[in-house]
């Protein structure tokens, strides 16, 4: 996959994961942004070499929980 395609995906699982964390666990905008983009989650995804852009947006969710929970993520 090209790196065009790759950002693309990367750009729509977090655009999805911070909707979540507003949706769901009732995050303001900004808090929700701050907490993704500062994540071990955030970090992986944007590394295209983990692979983790192919996965759903809701699995990248699950992840960044358990980080959030655990302190780490945990795959």
């Amino acid at each position: 996959m090209n790196e065009k395609n790759a950002r693309y995906l990367f750009e729509g699982i977090s655009a999805d994961v911070v909707r979540y964390l507003v949706e769901r666990d009732g995050m303001d905008l900004p808090d929700a942004i701050s907490t993704f983009h500062n994540s071990e989650t955030f970090s992986k995804l944007e590394d295209f070499e983990t692979g983790l852009y192919i996965e759903s947006p809701a699995y990248v969710y699950d992840l960044l929980l358990s980080e959030l929970k655990n302190g780490r993520m945990i795959p």
